[in-house]
């Protein structure tokens, strides 16, 4: 009897767990994003290559949930395709310095706050939509940023946002590479 117990009340001290570290997380979220740090050239490529394989998987999610969602791919490629934007106004916005040290950047503190605030609406929009459809039996929304596809324009803001970031941060790092003497070639 008491391993019967013992189950949900697990289930239930997880969800409390994390419902107080989600804004911690967040919080972190938003202070790493806007520290500076330095690019290094293995960080830029497993960047660049963590975000095509999300992308690749976002891709698949969205085939799968067109099935059902109505709106799914419309939604999705608007949401990557400002992303994909909202990551070059992302790189053009971002401070670079070049020492002795190697290449700094530090991205835009507005902008990082923005999308951590775009997350934390999500976040909430949802929870409040999920609370009224199990507690008072409303229906999910159909169309608008409610919508499960609204969920994907914003993961595809998200998605694309990275991969627009990471290939351009990428880019600037090897040009930093190039102009600054460093050759890859073996010396004689």
């Amino acid at each position: 009897m008491p391993l019967l117990l013992a189950l949900p009340l697990a289930i239930v001290v997880a969800l409390a767990i994390a419902a107080l570290l989600l804004p911690l997380s967040l919080l972190q979220r938003f202070r790493y994003g806007k520290a500076r740090r330095q690019a290094h050239g293995w960080q830029t490529r497993l960047s660049l290559w963590g975000a095509l394989l999300s992308s690749a998987v976002f891709v698949v999610f969205v085939a799968v949930a067109g099935s059902w969602w109505a709106g799914a791919w419309s939604h999705a490629a608007m949401g990557f395709a400002a992303g994909l934007v909202l990551g070059v106004l992302g790189m053009a916005l971002s401070r670079f310095e070049t020492t002795a040290k190697g290449l700094f950047y530090q991205p835009n503190v507005w902008l990082v706050l923005a999308l951590t605030g775009l997350v934390v609406v999500r976040i909430v929009a949802g929870l409040v939509q999920g609370w009224r459809s199990l507690g008072q039996g409303a229906a999910w929304p159909a169309q608008g940023w409610l919508s499960h596809a609204g969920l994907l324009a914003v993961a595809g803001l998200l998605l694309g946002y990275a991969l627009s970031y990471a290939w351009l941060l990428r880019r600037r790092w090897q040009r930093y590479q190039r102009y600054h003497g460093y050759d890859r070639s073996p010396r004689a």
